[in-house]
């Protein structure tokens, strides 16, 4: 089980999942302007396991909505994601996981968005994509942002947020990045029990994905940990 299934069964455990619909919390998130043809690679370790994992965005068109197609590729698993700009909420997400005895497509799309009221709260349809909608979080003008999943009744006893932990150097094999440190986690005396994501984002435009630290699943189950090894984009 890995981390994001981890917390989703948590959260279907205590019945924190937030009802169906977009808030309009989701523009709390705006666009990092991410390049055309950006391409990342990673060092993804877990446990004992090693591999590589190769992302790329391309800058789409849809009629008149513009979005952001971004691919990852690993020996684990290929995934394709489409968010839309401005706003960075997720349109669809397509995986293929890669197991030794079955490979598994899977295919997710938002069809029907509607707006509730105000609240400073996002909502995901698919957690997987988390680590790149928080390149669009406003970093220095919020402290905290709560967050919910499509489909299910939340009681407020229990909630899920990532909060902001201020501006950190971080030193990694390809060099030393100024960069905003989120912290992902539930909420309360649960989340005083159970891990919790740390995410490092560059202060420098397009807010790029340096290192990801957290655990695979309950406590006690390997870390996992993404290092960036090289980020390439198009000359301007």
């Amino acid at each position: 089980m890995d981390f994001v299934s981890f917390w989703i069964l948590c959260l279907t455990v205590f019945s924190i999942f937030i009802p169906q619909g977009v808030t309009y919390a989701a523009s709390l998130l705006s666009d990092p302007l991410i390049p055309d043809g950006e391409k990342i690679t990673y060092a993804y370790r877990r446990g004992d396991e090693n591999s590589t994992v190769v992302e790329e965005v391309r800058v789409k068109k849809d009629g008149e909505k513009s979005l952001y197609e971004i691919t990852s590729a690993s020996k684990f698993q290929d995934r394709k994601i489409q968010i839309l700009r401005p706003t960075m909420t997720i349109r669809s997400v397509h995986t293929i996981r890669k197991f030794p005895s079955v490979t598994i497509d899977s295919t997710m799309t938002v069809v029907d968005e509607r707006k509730e009221p105000e609240c400073e709260e996002m909502k995901l349809a698919d957690f997987s994509v988390l680590t790149h909608v928080l390149r669009g979080f406003p970093f220095t003008k919020l402290e905290k942002l709560k967050i919910g999943y499509f489909g299910e009744q939340r009681k407020s006893s229990y909630s899920m947020s990532v909060k902001y932990k201020g501006r950190e150097k971080i030193t990694i094999t390809c060099g030393t990045f100024d960069c905003y440190k989120l912290e992902f986690g539930m909420d309360g005396f649960f989340g005083t029990f159970l891990p919790k994501m740390n995410a490092w984002y560059t202060v420098e435009a397009a807010h790029y994905l340096v290192y990801y630290e957290g655990p695979d699943g309950p406590p006690g189950t390997p870390r996992r940990i993404m290092e960036m090894v090289q980020y390439t984009k198009p000359s301007q």
